[in-house]
This record gives structure tokens, sequence and C-alpha cells, in this order.
């Protein structure tokens, strides 16, 4: 089947009947007369009329085709055309089912409406143009399992349509894999055995993946007919805003916190002078972005306070773009009132600085900012673990002998979980015990493996410039600092692990470059282990001015981090677990924007046994495919209304813009036969043809007939 690109050319074709005007008029130009020698010349005549009308008739053709092959030439023919008038043909009852791409790429804007506004253009009137008795499904791919509607008949057109057209955009990927596999479900339960699926997508290449080949076989073996429209731009140019992510391990109220924007600039042009809003619980402040170079990306630190405990948010915006969906970026963050750090005293005194945890105590007591946010206390190594304390953002063991067993069982649990956990040496430290229960059975607290106490002087501390790491501040102090620390006592340590999970920050200044700080990271929590004491027993670091900052920053790097758990990619399905002694009702959430309070359910957890807070009910937050807050609300008896905060931000992966190529596409899908068309316009004009283009072919055709007609003429008009 043939179409044109340019389809009023092929008008010109018309010329072709002059070669035949022009032959008709040249054979009445002459008169016939008898005369008596042209009876001896019919004879010859009558032996070659056969062989003259055929060569005649050649040339005659020969001229008819080249003003007809010039303006075919000129029209573009396509061979197997698709347009829309062929997309919902066929014979027989068809199921119909539409695909729209409603990721976050689908919002780029180019000279034109954003490729959403045109995907839906499409699915509307490929819907308007069904036959009454086909039946229609209308998929999204944020949600390919639960179809906007499923197999509803070709005669309700309008209300298809407009179905069609009230489709909300969201800020999720297509990852494309889970996105067929989800819609062939649906097309699993379509009424009639003809079925054809037309995917309408701007082709960005992120999301398009092998995983997609497999369910390309099984849909080539039951005989699926498979349509993609590309609605996307050519253009990649984009600014996103991937992360918007805390430095401060523990974000505390009334505290500063630092933060960190990750700024891609994935365009051909300078950001200068550019303006973003920092927000925090909806309170904006302008800010100057730094210059960012194309095809750079720019990390811009950010300094946050939050006025109290409790839920609340922080985003930052971008100024908008060609794509403003990946402008954006939120974080829901549980701020804490205070840090409880617990210090276990392995030998305690009455006098004045006599303790082993003093030297630490009395940095640690220093407020915060405007708030007294450290909690400092201070209990005996029999019972540091016992249940009736409040769990510790920090514990400290000072010059401990061993712990138990179950309490090493304890540590790591709660190490695992995020508790932040510091290892002073000393004395009564038993290093035998230490390596049994906390580096050679379970899971590994220590660092390295202990060796032994030794003793002589050492002069002079080097702070390792490794980045990130809980004292990186001490690398800002001048060299004499920590030039002028004298140790006289330390733990030395086995040869150091090629562990990812293990970095010494600190050296002692001797001949063997023994570790002085070493770090574990273990789950979400970290161990930091000094090789000297606390106090000045065996080094004379605690009353040197530098022993406050590494103190108050190693708290600061290995406390319990702030959960950023409610802080999700959109499209995921978070929860909150409430464990209550109430019965909680009354769930609710608002979303993103001005929608109104949906109704959740709060559904008992069966596995979570109760316990002091009472049973375990879990709230579903079934939807998050558009960008921004989510405030949760549910009751509690006498205790009422509670509330929480969830944020969702758009998926980074979108960010990236680049197109898949058609062969490639085509590769991916194979051995399906897929067509491919284009949406340029809207509506029933959005469809462009496309197929194979055969200029070529006809330019060298078109060649060979105007060498050929001055030959053949010349042959004809010779003298017979």
């Amino acid at each position: 089947m043939f179409t044109f690109l340019s389809p009023l050319l092929i008008w010109g074709a018309l010329l072709g009947v002059i070669p035949i005007i022009i032959h008709l008029l040249n054979r009445r130009r002459f008169r016939r007369v008898e005369w008596a020698p042209m009876r001896y010349l019919k004879l010859t005549i009558q032996r070659n009329r056969r062989r003259i009308q055929i060569e005649q008739l050649l040339l005659l053709l020969l001229r008819i085709a080249l003003p007809v092959l010039l303006f075919f030439f000129l029209a573009r023919p396509l061979v197997n055309p698709t347009g829309l008038e062929r997309w919902l043909g066929g014979g027989g009852r068809t199921s119909h089912v539409i695909l729209v791409d409603d990721s976050l790429s689908m919002g780029y804007v180019s000279d034109g409406p954003p490729a959403f506004h045109r995907a839906r253009e499409v699915a509307a009137a490929l819907l308007a143009a069904t036959r009454p008795g086909d039946r229609c499904t209308l998929v999204a791919s944020s949600a390919p399992r639960t179809p906007v509607f499923l197999e509803v008949e070709g005669t309700r057109r309008e209300e298809l349509s407009g179905d069609a057209l009230s489709i909300p955009q969201t800020e999720t990927h297509a990852a494309w894999p889970a996105v067929l596999e989800g819609v062939d479900g649906v097309l699993q339960s379509c009424t009639y055995p003809t079925r054809q699926l037309t995917i309408i997508t701007d082709l960005r290449k992120a999301g398009w993946e092998a995983g997609v080949s497999a369910i390309a076989r099984r849909w080539n073996e039951q005989g699926l007919h498979v349509r993609i429209v590309d609605v996307g731009a050519d253009e990649v140019a984009n600014v996103a805003l991937e992360s918007l992510v805390p430095l401060d391990r523990t974000i505390l109220a009334g505290a500063e916190s630092r933060w960190e924007a990750l700024i891609r600039n994935a365009s051909p042009r300078v950001i200068t002078g550019a303006k973003a809003i920092l927000r925090v619980d909806d309170r904006p402040i302008e800010l100057t972005l730094p210059e960012i170079a194309p095809r750079q990306t720019a990390k811009v630190p950010l300094t946050v306070r939050f006025p109290g405990s409790g839920p609340h948010d922080v985003s930052l915006q971008l100024p908008e773009d060609e794509l403003p969906g990946d402008n954006q970026q939120w974080a829901a963050v549980p701020v804490k009132d205070s840090l409880l750090i617990r210090l276990v005293d392995g030998e305690p005194s009455s006098e004045p600085f006599g303790s082993e945890v003093d030297y630490l105590a009395a940095p640690l007591s220093i407020g915060v900012g405007d708030a007294e946010a450290w909690r400092v206390e201070t209990v005996q190594e029999e019972d540091f673990l016992s249940p009736r304390f409040e769990p510790a953002d920090v514990l400290v063991l000072a010059n401990v002998a061993a712990p138990t067993a179950e309490q090493a069982t304890q540590l790591a649990r709660l190490v695992r979980g995020g508790m932040g956990l510091m290892i002073f040496t000393g004395a009564k430290l038993d290093h035998g015990l230490y390596n049994d229960l906390l580096y050679r059975t379970g899971e590994k607290l220590l660092p390295l493996p202990l060796k032994a106490q030794v003793d002589g002087e050492i002069r002079g501390l080097f702070i390792e410039p490794v980045r990130p790491s809980p004292i990186e501040k001490l690398l800002e102090l001048r060299p004499s600092a920590l030039e002028r620390v004298t140790a006289r006592q330390i733990m030395t340590v086995g040869d150091e692990a090629d562990e990812a999970k293990v970095r010494v920050l600190a050296r002692w200044n001797d001949v063997a470059r023994s570790p002085a700080i070493i770090e574990r990271v273990v789950g979400d929590g970290r161990v930091l282990f000094w090789t000297s004491t606390a106090d000045r027993a065996g080094n004379d670091w605690p009353i040197e001015p530098s022993f406050v900052l590494a103190v108050r920053e190693a708290v600061r790097g290995t406390a319990r981090p702030t959960s950023l758990a409610n802080t999700v990619t959109a499209g995921d399905r978070p929860r909150r677990v409430v464990r209550s002694s109430q019965q909680v009702v009354n769930a609710k959430v608002s979303p993103p924007g001005t929608g109104e309070p949906q109704a959740l359910a709060a559904v008992p957890l069966a596995d979570k046994a109760a316990d002091d807070l009472g049973p375990a009910v879990a709230i579903d937050l079934p939807d998050t495919r558009r960008a921004g807050l989510y405030r949760l609300t549910w009751d509690e008896g006498p205790l009422g209304t509670q509330q929480d905060l969830f944020a969702a931000n758009p998926d980074r992966r979108e960010s990236a813009l680049a197109r898949i190529k058609e062969r490639d596409l085509k590769a991916l899908l194979q051995p399906l036969k897929l067509e491919v068309a284009s949406a340029r316009g809207d509506g029933i004009d959005a469809f462009s043809a496309t197929g194979q283009e055969v200029w070529h072919q006809l330019a060298w055709g078109l060649l060979a007939l105007l060498i050929l007609e001055p030959i053949l003429a010349t042959w004809v008009g010779r003298s017979r």
C-alpha cells in the first residue's frame, strides 16, 4: 500500500497525458494522398508496421512515465504506511488496548504543547475512531494493572474520549519491562481473540531495557498487533534538581542542619543568576544559585533550621524550564528535640575529672545552637543496656572491661539499627574478650582485631584526608594543634582490613603509623574505636582544645541518623506502622495540591506481636504517583488526632531525555512486528504517515528514463 508525504504534488502526474496529446496531434498533421509509387511502398510498410508501432508505443510510454515519475518523486511515496485510518481498521470485532505513557518525561515542552498533551489527544482520537462492535481499554503506564476503563464498547466514543483527555500526568518512571508485564495481564482478560495494543509514548531511552524481549516473544506467538505512537520531541535540553539530602546524620530542633542540593545542567546554556525557592514548612526563602556550566553538575550547600520537634518538610524549587516536573524536591523530616548520649564509665571516681568519662562529658554538655539539644547521661558498666533506659543515639564505652555475650548481641542489633557506638580503650579493657564477642563471633563491631596495650611516648597525631568522615572538621586545624598531642599508651590492632566498611580516620606519629581512630559501618550505624583512653591516663589529648572538637564531631558523625524513610520516590507505596493501646480510626491522607482528603484503612498486623506500646496497625498510602507532600492523620482515642508527613519526589531516571532510535526499539522487541507512527499535531491530524520511503529508487529510475528517452527517440526517428 502507498501513501504520500506531499499528496498535493501527485496531481502533477496528470502531465503524463501531454505526450499522448502530442502523439495524436502528430498523427493528424499530414493528409493522405494516394499516388502511384506509394503502392510499391505499401508492401514494405506493411512488413515493418508492427515493429514501428511497438517502437513508437515504447517511446510514448517512456515519455508518459517521465512526468509521472517526476511528480511521484516529489510527492515522496511511502510503502506500508501507518495512519489513524489503518490502525483501528480490519475485519471482525477487536479488543483495543491503548497504553498512555504518563511518566515525568512526558511533560517536556518543545515548540508546541507538552508531549503528554499530544498523547491524550491521540488517545482520544483513536477512541473516537473505534467501530461500535469493538471493545476499548485505556491504561496508564504508572498503573498498568489498573486500567482507567476496561473492555468498554465502542458505541460510547464520546465518553471514552473524554476519559482519555482527563488522565492526569504523574512524576513516575516508566520501566517498560514492568509496564508491559502489567499490560499483559490486561490483554489476557480481553473479550475478543483479535487484540491490538497501541502504546503512546515519547520514546525516551530510559526504561527500555532487555527485559521487554521475553514479553515481545510471547506476544508474537499470540499474534498480538502492537503499534507505537511517538509523541516526543527530539530536544533533550533540561535542568534537573536530582537530589536534596542532609549532610548531618542527626537533625535537631532549633539547631542548624546542613543540606546539599545536586543540580544537573543538561542543556547547552550557562545557568547564571538563577533564583531558587527554599521552603521550610511552607515558609519561602529566595536563594541565588551559583553559575553552572553546560553539561555540568553542581552541589549547592544549604542551611536549614527547624523550629521544633516533630514532622517537618523542606523543599527546593528551581526556575521552570522545558521539563518542569523535575525542578523540585521535597523531604519529610522527623525532627528530634535532643540527642541522647550515654556514657558508660568503666572507671568511676568521685574526684573532679577522675572518672573515665569526665573529659567526654564536659565538651558534650555544651548546647548546640539556640537549644540544649544534647543530653548526656553517665551509667555504670553493669547495666548500661538495661531495658528501663531510653534508647541512646550514641553509646560510649570508656575503659569498659568487656560486655557479656547477651550485651554483645544487643549491641550488634542496636548498632545495625542506627545507634552510634564509640569505644575507648584503657587498662581494664580485656582485648581477648572484645575480640571473641565483637569481632570473631556474630556481626563484627570492632573495625580490626585488638592485639595488646603498649607503652611508649608518641608525639603528634595525623588526620587522614578522607571524606566524608566523622572527624573531617579536624582537617581544618593547623598542624601544630595536633603535633603537641602526646600519647603514652595505645592499643595496637591487627593488620588493616581491605574492607569498604572499615577506614582509619586518624594515626599516631610513630614509626608504624599506628591507627588512632578507626571506623566500621554496621548496617545503619557506625562504630568508632579510639586506640587510647578517654582520660589522661594514656594520653594528653583530653586537655587539648582539639579534643573538644574531635569528640563533638565524632558524636555528630556517629549518632543515630534522622530517618528519611518517609521521603520516597513517586509511585512507591509507603506504610506507616502505628503501635498504640488505643483504637486507630479515621485515617486520612491529603494529597499534594488542593485534593480532598482520602479515607484510608488501618489494618492490624498479625505478624507483629503487641509490646508495651500496644498492638501494631498499618496505614498504607495507596497512590503517591504525584510528587509533593502527603499529610497523614488518624485518631487514637483520648490521645486525639495524630499526624505524620510523607514526601514523594520525581523519579530522577526520567530526567535522562536521550531518545531511543526506532531500529534499537525494534531490535529490543524482536521478533514482534512493530509499527511506529509519529504524532505531530492534535486529534485526528496527530498522525503523520510513516513507513519506508522509496524516493531513492524513484530518483535512480528517473535518471535512467532521462538517459533512455533520447536514445530511443533517435532510434525510432531513423530513416527506414
